[in-house]
């Protein structure tokens, strides 16, 4: 059970402020996969849950929430770190490598500056 945990938490964590942090434990052999991470059922705050998929993909990495965030969702993936080009939605910080995303966004597309490796 513990480590079912640990996993949990490296993909996905819920912040006591409302936000959501997602991706600080994926490592990029997972997104040069071509196959999708999925968390389903995860619980937020207020009781609510949400879905959550992250695939990878050459030099870009796509995230999807279906269901309710109550705050911004950082998305942290290590890949990230100095390698941002652009982000879809939100504000990306390349030098942190952390994608903010306000509540209510259902998907964001980061394209990196070379591919995950």
């Amino acid at each position: 059970a513990n480590a079912n945990m640990v996993l949990l938490d490296s993909i996905a964590a819920q912040r006591a402020d409302g936000s959501l942090v997602v991706g600080q434990g994926i490592p990029s052999s997972w997104l040069t996969s071509g196959k999708a991470i999925t968390v389903k059922n995860f619980p937020t705050t207020d009781g609510q849950h949400i879905d959550l998929t992250i695939k990878g993909s050459g030099s870009s990495v796509s995230m999807t929430i279906s269901g309710k965030a109550a705050g911004p969702v950082l998305v942290q993936v290590p890949a990230f770190e100095g390698n941002i080009a652009s982000a879809s939605a939100g504000t990306a910080n390349a030098k942190t490598g952390t994608v903010t995303v306000p509540a209510g966004t259902s998907s964001v597309t980061v394209q990196l500056s070379h591919a995950a490796s």
